[in-house]
């Protein structure tokens, strides 16, 4: 059901969205290739100043200082090169590396225990495990959706067992058992404390400026999504939201793609994965930067149901845009972090889905809008007039013969601002 708690996975783990998810949760720590952690004391330094900044709630201070407690605790007796936190995030490693299943990762953790010596205080699963690492802050939440997509099971809905649109039950039919098991579950990685990590990092920290401190600016040239023209009108239209260059610009990227590598299986999976643009061009887009916001399972495109999925992320960027408090570790003082969305990044059918315009039939295009030139060719439908973009006095107009025997005379379609498409 939904929950606010970090959640263990209920299945095995054996690819799909287990796996991902797995992969996902480790990634929040830093690791080199050998599966070594010792920035980990750094991490848990940087962690600590933000905590005692006042940016963290009671319960997460509470949890973090357990998992300060972890990162001493002796994984046996007299052991000095592992403490538990350090055993748990370097097995972790190799769980997400060789693609382990949670299974096989509860069956090392009994052999493991049952091979060192007495006193050992490793946890006996997976489950245990991860609630070990619930003081890093970030974790994610499964929230119950509908059988068919009408809302979700969350907030004001949280508790209801039928849904508030359609009425079809939040449960599956299970025989009588006591557990009840949700129709369908979205996972959402909650965004706030993710983008407050790049502040909390030093490693990061001065590279969220990078944009306006040390890019080089030159007019015409565009060296990073600063210089295009949609960063620029941005500015100009939220004056306020520019004064701070710490404040964060995202896009937003999502598409499908089959978790298990099997094209014969149509089954699909749509993460939406948030891009930050205040860091330098060659790094904003390196795995470790991409923000898995939601994971949707699906076996197929969620389409213009998208948009009730991607509500947890929505509310949380409503929060984000009036700004939270945040550590800053390069100055170590707080400051009312802002982010925003610039744009979408999505191939053409998915861009129908976020937009809301459809992108299939005789009025397709998102920029003609319904001026768009259509013509239906033997149960195809084609996109013709394309020299009504030309200049009025061009040649090409009248030449009947080379195109589709007509004279075009008409102008290039109205653009429209997103105030106006939004009002009509």
């Amino acid at each position: 059901m939904s929950s606010g708690k970090n959640n263990n996975l209920d299945e095995n783990g054996v690819g799909g969205e287990a796996e991902f998810i797995n992969e996902t949760v480790y990634n929040d720590f830093d690791m080199n290739e050998n599966g070594e952690s010792d920035e980990l004391p750094d991490l848990l330094d940087e962690i600590r100043n933000a905590h005692e900044s006042g940016t963290s709630s009671e319960w997460d201070s509470k949890n973090f200082d357990k998992l300060l407690n972890d990162a001493q605790r002796e994984l046996y007796p007299r052991c000095k090169k592992y403490s538990l936190l350090r055993f748990i995030v370097s097995f972790l490693h190799i769980k997400v590396m060789n693609h382990m299943t949670n299974k096989a990762f509860d069956m090392m953790l009994e052999f493991l225990k049952d091979m060192l010596p007495e006193g050992e205080i490793l946890p006996s699963s997976f489950y245990g495990a991860m609630k070990i690492l619930s003081g890093i802050g970030l974790g994610y939440q499964k929230i119950d959706v509908c059988k068919f997509d009408c809302a979700l099971f969350w907030k004001e809905n949280e508790k209801m067992d039928k849904c508030p649109i359609c009425k079809e039950s939040r449960w599956k039919v299970n025989n009588g058992k006591k557990k009840k098991v949700p129709q369908k579950v979205m996972w959402y990685f909650p965004l706030k404390a993710r983008l407050q990590r790049l502040f909390i990092s030093s490693k990061t920290v001065e590279d969220m400026r990078w944009h306006e401190e040390k890019r080089v600016k030159e007019e015409s040239i565009m060296r990073h999504p600063a210089d295009s023209i949609a960063w620029k009108d941005f500015d100009k239209q939220y004056p306020d939201f520019t004064k701070d260059s710490r404040n964060v610009r995202l896009g937003l990227a999502t598409d499908g793609f089959n978790p298990f590598g099997n094209m014969s299986n149509s089954y699909s999976m749509w993460p939406v994965i948030l891009v930050p643009y205040n860091l330098p061009a060659y790094k904003f887009m390196r795995k470790e930067f991409l923000i898995l916001s939601l994971l949707i399972p699906r076996p197929r495109a969620p389409g213009k149901e998208l948009d009730v999925f991607l509500r947890p992320a929505i509310d949380d960027l409503k929060d984000l845009f009036h700004g939270i408090s945040t550590y800053d570790a390069y100055s170590g003082q707080n400051f009312q972090m802002r982010a925003a969305i610039l744009w979408t990044i999505s191939y053409f059918l998915a861009y129908g889905y976020l937009s809301g315009w459809s992108t299939s039939g005789y009025k397709a295009c998102p920029c003609c809008l319904d001026d768009t030139a259509s013509q239906g060719l033997r149960g195809k439908i084609c996109f013709m007039g394309h020299r009504r973009f030309l200049n009025h006095d061009h040649r090409w107009r009248k030449q009947k013969a080379h195109f589709d025997g007509t004279i075009e005379t008409r102008s290039k379609p109205k653009e429209f601002s997103g105030e106006h498409v939004l009002r009509h």
